[in-house]
């Protein structure tokens, strides 16, 4: 009797050596990104209150973020379409370098204009950083996607850690200089910056065109085994799958950026200082992203949908938490589930609607996620301020809790016999 060949297990399919170092300058380069952007949730509120002198408009550093990646999302990812996945990263970190220099400058002189124009510019590089995502899809088979995914999230773990150091530098400086320190803090994330360029320089082939030839860099079996998952399917069941996975990622990036908006003011009104401050951000960070390579690989084996509905229900779980505001630790470890489920249920969306999308339109598509994500964040979080002033932090839990549910139905009609196949 022969014996069979040996196959790897669709889990198992090996990843290329030019894959993981890829991989890796993109998680680095994420880092990078992730110091500056944890400054928004731990400063933009209070810095709006600095500024206007009152928390009706505190989302509003937060809503121009958003307001900025909805415009400037799709026409990112159209360019990155064209001209590969680098272009757009190349853009993101000049854009994010000069509205950071712009908003620390703003907080110097106190002018509300110009820190509205510099969270517009940082929010429009964040956005554009954010065509990773597509360039780690690009580079994995279907079968190992989300993992590929989680990996470059993780690299925001590092960010995570890098940005309270951030601070802490600042406060001693702003004391010893007699600056503002949220100012200095600011003014220090280019330095932080600065060396993604040559991150993203070393980064070779372009991912885009890995997509394109992905026979090259994988056994044929690995990719025979995992067919294109728009392939073969109706028309009217593709964009079922595509509602589930962009309407899940809108609802839990919105919920997840309305809590964190709100939070630093209620750890403020607790007298916490800016390190607790930061520290309670960082570790809502680490929930987003510290779990992030388990939850990629569970969303590989048991499927993108039921790691969806997962997260859904941490990210409620958590907002209500933060709706307790019973001290610090509560408020902090509500803040960390609702960065867990975050992760859960927008990586694995992420990771659905690049199984449904050729190359060719996967930068225009993550897009469309990332703008309507992004209005989600745009406007919750002034919804979050006018319930803060008008009710309290308890009611703003329960409309945390609720707006989970929102997707569900989309997600409950997904089929997935096998992750990562709608057929």
């Amino acid at each position: 009797m022969s014996a069979r060949p040996h196959t790897h297990a669709p889990s198992e399919v090996p990843i290329p050596t030019q894959v993981k170092k890829n991989t890796w300058l993109l998680a680095i380069t994420q880092a990078i990104n992730g110091a500056g952007m944890q400054l928004v949730p731990t400063f933009g509120a209070i810095q709006v209150v600095m500024l206007l002198g009152n928390a009706t408009f505190a989302g509003l550093a937060t809503s121009l973020m958003g307001l900025a990646r909805v415009m400037t999302s799709y026409f990112v990812g159209e360019m990155t379409d064209r001209r590969g996945r680098k272009a757009g990263l190349y853009l993101g970190l000049w854009l994010a370098m000069v509205g950071a220099l712009l908003i620390g400058t703003a907080t110097l002189w106190g002018s509300l204009a110009l820190f509205c124009v510099g969270a517009l510019v940082f929010g429009s590089g964040v956005g554009a950083v954010q065509q990773m995502r597509v360039a780690a899809a690009d580079m994995y088979p279907s079968s190992r996607r989300a993992e590929g995914l989680s990996l470059v999230a993780m690299g925001s773990l590092l960010g995570a850690f890098a940005s309270p150091v951030l601070v802490f530098v600042a406060e001693r400086l702003g004391l010893a200089l007699g600056l503002n320190q949220i100012a200095l803090a600011w003014l220090l994330v280019p330095l932080l910056i600065l060396p993604g360029f040559w991150l993203v320089r070393s980064i070779r082939p372009d991912p885009k065109q890995m997509a394109l030839e992905l026979g090259r860099y994988y056994p044929a079996s690995a990719l025979s085994g995992n067919p294109q998952a728009f392939e073969n399917i109706e028309k009217a069941d593709l964009a079922r799958v595509r509602v589930a996975a962009i309407l899940s990622a809108v609802t839990v990036q919105g919920q997840m950026v309305m809590m964190m908006a709100m939070t630093a003011l209620a750890l403020k009104a607790l007298d916490c200082s800016l390190s607790q401050i930061s520290f309670s951000v960082a570790l809502h960070v680490m929930g987003m992203f510290a779990f992030s390579w388990p939850i990629g690989r569970l969303a590989d084996r048991l499927g993108r949908k039921p790691v969806i509905l997962a997260g859904l229900a941490v990210a409620g779980l958590g907002a209500l938490l933060v709706g307790m505001g019973q001290g610090y630790w509560v408020i902090t470890a509500g803040t960390f589930l609702v960065g867990l489920g975050w992760s859960g249920a927008f990586l694995s969306a992420n990771t659905m609607l690049a199984d449904v999308t050729p190359a060719t339109r996967r930068g225009q598509a993550i897009g469309v996620l990332e703008l309507w994500s992004n209005a989600a964040g745009m406007s919750l979080p002034i919804l979050g301020g006018l319930v803060v002033e008008g009710f309290d932090l308890r009611t703003l839990g329960f409309v945390g809790a609720l707006l989970v549910l929102v997707p569900l139905y989309q997600v409950l009609r997904v089929q997935e016999p096998k992750p990562g196949d709608y057929r």
